[in-house]
């Protein structure tokens, strides 16, 4: 038998006190340890950076649309502008989540972009209603909403890790669905007191909200390794050639892709379909208010269900509710029935939110990526959200909104086709257990 010496046995020591002092003075390490540390107020923080960040995004495009056609743009004219809003997260999406994987000012950058899309909605009213002005003010704030998924993902990831993430992830959504709530009943009594130019002005407003509740996540509870999806000590995610080689990541991609390529123009087209039949502003308005309230329980439940029911199934039942409700639009004329409607938009919204955070933590568990995956996913949502309002404005404009309704309820339904067949079980937990194909690379 070899014996170490004594000088063998304290180099040993020494270095294993050193390993242990290094991860004691990284930011983090003791929510690392335990999620349950995490304070309150870093908790609330990041509840009320959800909440402030979905006022400043979730009511404003349906306005937008009634906004436009009340200046008498066309609905091609509606549907480029739209556009133009997606081809900026599209462009930045990707290069966003890399960033994130990178940086270690998390708090600062999710802030500033904060701001800047609060300023480009807040100039809408003030500038010229011309394709010039309005088309570049939605590029660039395209550009700053591509930050948000990624950063607030990150930060979620990093405060209390992959055990406690979907729970968070409920809470998390639960406040940006009531910040969306609390946002339409806002923009409802705003509109009716001032004016629908009154919304943008209140976005950009809420926008300096949202950046300063940032600053109350502690910056020494955010691990900033774990926050990339890494294990100890792997900082360095896998490339994009590396997570595109597994057969899952691009399945969820071309899901995705095609469900927000059914999902993006619904809404603001709505809102004009809706003036179209003479509804109100308040109608237009409350089409984001019943999602919104039927999102906050479902997000909810959607965190407490995949991790017992796996996240495939979960999150099939909220793609296979696109289609439906796509359909039924198709199917009245009254403008209370549409809003009525839009509940079933609550079911797949309220669970795609928590479900697809869980799945991209599970492939990058352990391997880093976390960020550049979500961002990738959130391109793919992209595409759809540049593709989709330009071919629905020709649509609209040339087979009327039930061909319109139509076109893109057969969009959603190969989306919900696609996912269900060829993606396997992403969760341990899950029911269905991941077969060899499913492993990736």
């Amino acid at each position: 038998m070899i014996r170490a010496t004594k000088s063998e046995l304290a180099g040993s020591e020494r270095e294993a006190a050193d390993k242990n002092l290094a991860s004691s003075r990284r930011p983090g390490s003791a929510a690392r340890k335990n999620p349950e540390s995490v304070s309150r107020q870093s908790r609330f923080g990041l509840n009320a950076a959800n909440f402030f960040l979905a006022e400043i995004t979730g009511v404003v495009m349906p306005f937008l649309g009634s906004y436009l056609k009340g200046t008498k743009w066309s609905e091609t004219a509606i549907g480029v502008a739209i556009s133009l809003a997606g081809l900026g997260v599209f462009l930045m999406q990707t290069p966003a989540g890399m960033i994130v994987d990178r940086v270690r000012q998390r708090r600062t950058l999710l802030a500033g972009a904060s701001i800047l899309l609060g300023v480009c909605y807040g100039l809408l009213p003030i500038v010229p209603a011309r394709p010039g002005w309005v088309d570049s003010l939605l590029f660039v704030a395209g550009v700053g909403q591509a930050f948000f998924l990624p950063l607030l993902g990150a930060l979620a990831l990093g405060l209390v890790g992959h055990a406690a993430l979907n729970r968070t992830m409920g809470s998390n959504q639960c406040w940006n669905h009531a910040g969306n709530l609390a946002a339409a009943l806002l923009a409802m009594g705003l509109v009716s007191l001032f004016g629908i130019s009154s919304v943008f002005y209140a976005v950009l407003i809420v926008s300096f909200l949202a950046a300063s509740s940032v600053y109350l996540i502690r910056e020494n509870e955010v691990d900033e390794i774990r926050a990339s999806g890494a294990a100890d000590g792997g900082e360095k995610g896998p490339s994009l050639g590396t997570l595109l080689r597994d057969r899952r990541v691009l399945v969820l991609l071309a899901a995705t892709a095609l469900f927000h390529l059914a999902n993006a123009p619904v809404m603001p087209f709505l809102g004009a379909y809706i003036k179209t039949l003479r509804g109100s502003e308040v109608q237009v308005a409350a089409v984001v208010l019943v999602a919104q309230a039927v999102m906050i329980p479902v997000a909810l439940a959607a965190g407490w269900l995949c991790d017992r029911w796996g996240r495939k199934w979960v999150f099939g039942i909220g793609l296979v509710a696109l289609p439906v409700r796509i359909v039924l639009y198709s199917l009245t004329e009254d403008p209370w029935t549409l809003v009525a409607l839009q509940a079933l938009d609550g079911i797949g919204a309220g669970i795609y939110g928590v479900v697809i955070v869980a799945i991209c933590a599970d492939l990058t568990k352990g391997k880093g990526g976390f960020n550049a995956l979500s961002g990738m996913i959130a391109t793919a949502l992209a595409v759809g959200g540049v593709i989709g309002p330009l071919g629905a404005g020709f649509l609209a404009q040339h087979l009327g909104y039930n061909g319109f309704f139509y076109v893109f309820a057969g969009i959603a339904v190969a989306a919900a086709v696609l996912f269900l067949t060829l993606m396997p079980e992403t969760s341990d937990n899950g029911n269905t257990k991941l077969g060899a194909e499913g492993n990736g690379p």
